[in-house]
């Protein structure tokens, strides 16, 4: 297997961050329950609640934001070394899954990975990317790109929980719950706040009236309200430029949805995830998420700090015979990279409980 060294573009390494939209609905979910919206309770009904009696790595028992966890401080909050993952009961770890399963009879791919470490430990909200094409070790298959694991197991409840044992086997550092978010939520979310504005090139205005399937094609370079399809083709625009330009694009997506819902009003946000979040899936109990919504001002007001794995120089380039084009991870490095900005200082060294 050869090994080419392939580095970003200068200046893309502070670009490529969150990969789409999922932290967002967390966040309003956070947000309504936290402001105690008479509407909460029937927001929160439409999740599917995915009962979760085997988790990964053993810790996930019980209320993740009961007192004595992370909602209560770090007085009492344990950590160490668990199965040989890092934990620190002063953080909770949410997996994102962005899944493309827009093709029938096919239960598509985790293309978006982030991690959410709620941090009550050092009072952060920090998220991690996980690049899609990474080249990792899939518990129980060949290895593969780290997005197949979801597909491998045959998406849903059972890919989630896949792609959370294979990052955590490959990267070290435990898993506490996961978050689904469907594919169709996105054009969903985007038509029923109003759509959302971008400012695009004339080059991306030219692939999103051929492909975007809007019946609209009238775009040139400039700002336009974009309709969901509009939206989710050009956050997926692959022909111009490469993988990180084209998560710049989602993080600009992102943003625009953001604002949105900060300027919309509480009916408007209220319909746009009535109809969309039984589009989310999670092993988090409805006592988890109310748990974090009671804490969600605290939590939401926090700094975010932003990392990306493999970030650069933790990784080469490479053409893999069935599989295509790669990135192969140093998972030395890249274990130590995760680590070290989920934990900071604080990295822990015992095994759980003896501390």
């Amino acid at each position: 297997m050869s090994k080419a060294n392939n580095t970003p573009k200068k200046g893309k390494s502070k670009k490529i961050i969150v990969r789409n939209f999922a932290i967002l609905i967390l966040s309003v979910i956070l947000l309504i329950a936290g402001m105690g919206c008479v509407y909460a309770d029937q927001l929160l009904g439409n999740i599917n609640f995915a009962p979760d009696t085997s988790t990964p790595s053993q810790v996930k028992t019980g209320n993740l934001f009961e007192p004595g966890t992370a909602s209560a401080g770090t007085t009492s909050a344990k950590s160490g070394v668990l199965g040989g993952l890092y934990h620190d009961d002063a953080i909770t770890n949410i997996l994102l899954l962005g899944v493309d399963d827009y093709q029938k009879n096919d239960p598509g791919r985790s293309d978006s990975m982030m991690l959410v470490s709620v941090d009550t430990r050092h009072k952060k909200l920090k998220l991690t990317s996980f690049m899609r094409d990474m080249y990792v070790a899939i518990p129980g298959h060949t290895s593969n790109k780290l997005n197949t694991a979801y597909h491998f197991a045959g998406g849903g409840v059972e890919g989630a929980k896949l792609a959370v044992t294979t990052i955590e086997a490959n990267f070290g550092t435990d898993i506490d719950r996961y978050v689904i978010i469907s594919n169709s939520a996105f054009d969903q979310i985007v038509d029923n706040l109003g759509g959302v504005n971008m400012t695009i090139t004339a080059g991306e205005a030219k692939l999103i009236n051929q492909y975007s399937g809007d019946s609209r094609r009238n775009l040139t370079a400039g700002t336009f309200l974009l309709s969901g399809k509009q939206a989710h083709y050009y956050s997926r625009i692959r022909m111009i430029g490469d993988d990180f330009e084209r998560t710049e694009r989602q993080r600009k997506v992102f943003s625009s949805i953001a604002d949105k819902f900060k300027s919309s009003d509480l009916g408007t946000i209220y319909s746009a995830l009535s109809k969309t979040l039984h589009l989310v899936t999670t092993n988090m109990t409805k006592d988890e998420v109310v748990g974090m919504a009671g804490n969600s001002l605290t939590y939401l007001n926090y700094p975010i700090s932003q990392n990306r794995i493999p970030g650069d120089n933790q990784y080469t380039s490479d053409t893999i015979s069935g599989v295509g084009m790669v990135l192969v991870p140093n998972l030395e490095v890249a274990r130590k990279s995760v680590a070290d900005f989920i934990f900071e200082s604080d990295l822990p060294t015992k095994t759980y409980g003896n501390n």
